[in-house]
C-alpha cells in the first residue's frame, strides 16, 4: 500500500559527535540521492566538535567525503555526480545553520545519526522540544536501544530470548584517575603467558569478581562490549584471563558500562522493520561473517563480504525470525525504522542487538532487504517519513499542556 505523501520539505542532518560519524555521513549522502525527486531537501552537517557546518562549508566537505574510503554512498561515477547535483541544491538554505535547521518550516527532520550523540534520544528530545516531526524511533526507544544492557533487560522481562551477560560499571573500579592507572596495569597483564586472579584482585577486586563470574558461566572465548557503541566499535574477543581483564578496563574508557557475553556459534541474521503500529518486516539477511568475528573492518572495510539476501532459510524459519523481530519492536516501543539482529540455529534463537537508525548506503543490508522484497526505495523511505509524521500528529493531539488543563 502506497503512503501517497505529498511533496515535502525535509531536513536531513548527519555527522555528530559520536564514534560512528563517518557511517552517518554515508547514510545521509545515500538518503539524499534516494528520496523522491519532488521532495525538497535541506542538508545539514554537525562537525565532531558539535558545531553545525554553515552552508558555505558544505561543498568542500562533500568533495572530501566523495573520496573517503569508508563512505560508499554510490556505486559508480554517475551515482556520485547525481548525488553531487542533489547536494548542491540541498545546501542553499538561507541564514545560519542553526536558524535554518530549527526555524526552517520543515515538514520533517531526518536524523541520520548513528550511535551516541544523535541516535541515543538526545537529538530526538531536541526535536520534540522544538515541536519538529522527525524520522525514526522516539526518545524512549532511542535511549534504551543504544544501550545493549538496557535493551537486553527489557527483552528478557518481555519473554524474548537474549544471550546471558556479565556487566561491569566504571564506578565499581573507582575514580577516573584510578581507571587510568588500571589501564596501564591491565595492559601489562596482557603480555603475560598466564595470570592468576590474585594479580587481578590487586588491581581491582571488582574486576577479578567479574572475571571469576564470567569464567564460571561462559569459559573462553568471550566477547567484551562497551554498552553504548555500535558498528562493533570497541568489541574485543578475549581468549584468556589476561585479555579479558585488559578488554574490560579498555571498554570503560569508551563507555561507563561494559558487558561480557559468551561466544555464540549460531549463524547471525538481520531483519529490517519499518512502519508504526504494525511494522512491515523485510526479507531476512544472512550475515557473511569474517573468520574471527564481525568487527568494524569486517562490516565496512575493503574486505567486507556480501551478505545473503534472502538468507538460506525455509519459509517457516524465515517467518519465525520475522515474528521475533516484530515482537522486539513492540516490546521496545520502536517506531519508524529499525533492524533486529538475531542468532538462530535449528529453532534456537537469541536477539543480539537492535539498531534504531540502521545504516544506509550502497551496501546497506537494511535498504537492500526491503528492495529485494519488492518495496521501491523511494516508497520505503516515504513509509519511514509517514510514520514520523503520524507520531507527531498523535503526540500533538494529546492533552498535555498546562493551558489545556485550565
Amino acid at each position: 500500500m502506497k503512503t501517497n505523501l505529498p511533496s515535502l520539505k525535509l531536513a536531513l542532518i548527519c555527522g555528530g559527535i559520536g564514534a560512528e560519524h563517518i557511517g552517518s555521513i554515508e547514510s545521509a549522502l545515500w538518503l539524499l540521492s534516494q528520496f523522491r525527486s519532488d521532495h525538497r531537501i535541506g542538508f545539514f552537517y554537525q562537525h565532531p566538535d558539535g558545531r553545525l557546518a554553515e552552508s558555505a562549508e558544505l561543498l568542500a566537505l562533500f568533495e572530501s567525503w566523495a573520496v573517503h574510503p569508508y563512505i560508499k554512498a554510490w556505486i559508480d561515477p554517475a551515482g556520485a555526480e547525481n548525488c553531487r547535483s542533489v547536494f548542491r541544491r540541498a545546501v542553499t538554505w538561507p541564514g545560519s545553520a542553526w536558524a535554518s535547521l530549527t526555524g526552517g518550516d520543515w515538514d520533517l527532520v531526518w536524523p541520520a545519526f548513528h550511535g551516541r550523540g544523535g541516535e541515543d534520544g538526545s537529538f530526538q528530545g531536541l526535536c520534540e522540544c522544538l515541536d519538529l516531526p522527525y524520522a525514526g524511533c522516539g526518545i524512549a526507544a532511542s535511549v534504551v536501544c543504544v544501550d545493549k544492557i538496557k535493551t537486553k533487560a527489557i527483552l528478557r522481562v518481555s519473554g524474548l530470548p537474549v544471550l546471558p551477560e556479565v556487566t561491569l560499571e566504571d564506578w565499581q573500579l573507582g575514580s577516573p584517575d584510578t581507571i587510568s592507572h588500571l589501564v596501564e596495569q591491565a595492559a601489562a597483564l596482557a603480555d603475560k603467558d598466564e595470570t592468576d586472579l590474585d594479580s587481578i584482585t590487586r588491581i581491582s577486586s571488582s574486576l577479578s569478581d567479574r572475571i571469576r563470574e564470567s569464567e564460571a558461566r561462559f569459559g573462553y572465548p568471550v566477547f567484551v562490549k562497551p554498552a553504548s557503541l555500535g558498528s562493533s566499535l570497541g568489541v574485543v574477543k578475549a581468549a584468556n584471563r589476561q585479555a579479558l581483564a585488559n578488554a574490560l578496563v579498555q571498554s570503560l574508557i569508551l563507555d561507563r558500562r561494559a558487558m561480557v557475553e559468551p561466544q555464540c556459534n549460531w549463524p547471525e541474521y538481520g531483519i529490517g522493520l519499518c512502519g508504526l503500529d504494525e511494522p512491515q518486516a523485510s526479507l531476512v539477511v544472512g550475515y557473511a561473517l569474517n573468520p574471527d568475528f564481525f568487527d568494524y573492518e569486517a562490516k565496512f572495510g575493503a574486505q567486507a563480504q556480501d551478505d545473503a539476501i534472502p538468507a538460506n532459510l525455509n519459509p517457516a524459519q524465515t517467518r519465525q525470525l520475522q515474528e521475533l523481530a516484530v515482537a522486539a519492536w513492540h516490546a521496545l516501543g520502536l517506531e519508524g525504522c529499525a533492524r533486529v539482529d538475531c542468532f538462530w540455529d535449528n529453532g534456537q534463537m537469541a536477539i543480539n542487538e537492535i539498531n534504531t537508525m540502521p545504516g544506509f548506503g550502497v551496501h546497506s543490508v537494511y535498504a537492500q532487504a526491503f528492495a529485494k522484497a519488492g518495496l521501491p526505495t523511494a516508497e520505503f523511505l516515504d513509509r519511514i517519513v509517514a510514520a514520523g509524521l503520524e507520531r507527531h500528529r498523535r503526540r500533538n493531539s494529546l492533552i498535555i499542556s498546562f493551558k489545556d488543563r485550565l
